[in-house]
């Protein structure tokens, strides 16, 4: 009998045209947004090998606080563990295979609901309940599965492949756009918004990476303050997995007059003109940051199946707005921070609505490929990022289903 070769992920037409210039490009097949075979791909080749943002460091604030999350089918807990570090194990306990916790809280140790499992928040196995007749049995050989974790500028970046590369290192050109006068450590959580959208990742994603929308999604709210022809892309800034483009719309805030409600990064001053105003910064995969003059919003964006995607927008004040708000004290600080926080859900809105709507007619049997302006030129280099990680070595293998240039499958 004669093997058969399975065709690739993405015909080597679409690739062709999606490797031109961005203005002669083709867009992804409308099959990489719907796919079962595609997202499976993205899944083993960039969610399970990546950095991940999961969260900022208040989100752990004292030793054994934890928070949960999915991480495309890899159930994770993150914790503070008793000596102050972060550390994030896999959510499954070593012994049947059980989840350990749910949501969020603080603990002294992880027990296993079902047998009585014992963890140290460090990851090792403590107490093993009626186990001291199982034979050949060391409780050091049953730790928790560890995750790579790093603490970057205040977030928590996340790793599911124990070989990866420091995060740091992937953006230690950040400098260059002046990410390190914004004073991002220093911001702290006040508000949280959390969706479960009907798209895929991607073009969330996509949308939040080119201007071009901005005039029409966004008629009412970002158009009069920061019109499209004030936004410029940085497609050659880096070649690290990162993208840049900057709102040039210097003294940028959240508040309705315009002016900023909330105290100012007084580094900001020492940051260029063309980088001043709202840049937003990707961090490939899923991980976006709009720092401005006085806050920050940043956006995680996780797939959960090939047209569904978890998203969620913090927004980050610095550390006495922060306070002001939380104690509830009624003063101009904690006006602020609440005014900002009602001017969000708007915009966010704007966005889901487009997405959603994007993706119901991506779905049709008739859907093409399109072109890229000249607003999508950073869009473009993601588009090549996900194909050369998760397309390309599969599709030299001939594993995977089949897209053509014509969203044929």
């Amino acid at each position: 009998m004669t093997a058969t070769t399975s065709a690739p992920l993405i015909s080597p037409e679409a690739m062709e045209a999606l490797s031109r210039p961005p203005l002669e490009a083709s867009t992804l097949p409308p099959q990489c947004y719907t796919s079962p075979a595609i997202f499976e791909a993205e899944a083993e080749h960039i969610f399970r090998r990546e950095w991940l943002c999961v969260g900022r460091v208040e989100d752990a604030a004292s030793p054994g606080d934890f928070f949960t999350v999915d991480i495309v089918g890899e159930p994770v807990v993150v914790v503070r563990d008793g000596d102050g570090e972060i550390r994030a194990h896999l959510n499954v306990c070593r012994h049947r295979g059980c989840q350990l916790v749910e949501g969020t809280g603080t603990v002294n140790a992880f027990r296993c609901p079902y047998h009585g499992w014992m963890y140290a928040l460090t990851g090792e196995l403590r107490g093993t309940p009626d186990f001291r007749e199982t034979r050949n049995f060391d409780k050091a050989d049953y730790p928790l599965h560890a995750v790579q974790t790093e603490i970057w500028e205040g977030f928590i970046m996340v790793n599911l492949d124990p070989d990866a590369t420091p995060y740091a290192d992937r953006v230690s050109e950040t400098t260059r756009w002046h990410s390190d006068k914004y004073g991002l450590a220093d911001f702290v959580t006040t508000h949280r918004w959390d969706f479960d959208l009907a798209c895929n990742w991607k073009i969330y994603v996509e949308n939040a990476m080119e201007e071009y929308h901005v005039p029409w999604v966004h008629a009412e709210t970002f158009q009069p303050v920061t019109p499209m022809k004030g936004w410029i892309e940085f497609p050659d800034i880096s070649e690290q997995p990162w993208i840049l483009m900057v709102g040039q719309f210097p003294g940028f805030t959240l508040s309705d007059s315009g002016d900023a409600l909330l105290p100012i990064t007084p580094t900001m001053a020492d940051v260029p003109p063309e980088f001043d105003g709202m840049p937003i910064w990707l961090s490939y995969p899923s991980f976006a940051v709009l720092p401005m003059l006085d806050c920050m919003l940043y956006y995680v964006m996780h797939p959960t199946g090939p047209e569904r995607m978890a998203l969620s927008i913090v927004l980050c004040v610095p550390p006495a707005a922060a306070e002001a708000y939380r104690d509830g004290e009624d003063g101009p600080l904690k006006a602020g921070v609440e005014e900002y926080a009602r001017n969000i859900p708007p915009f966010i809105a704007e966005d889901n609505k487009i997405a959603e709507m994007q993706q119901v007619g991506i779905r049709s049997h008739r859907a093409t490929p399109g072109r890229f302006s000249k607003h999508e030129r950073i869009m473009w280099q993601f588009d090549r990022w996900v194909v050369e990680q998760a397309y390309g070595a599969r599709a030299a293998n001939g594993n995977g289903v089949h897209a053509d240039g014509n969203g044929a499958a």
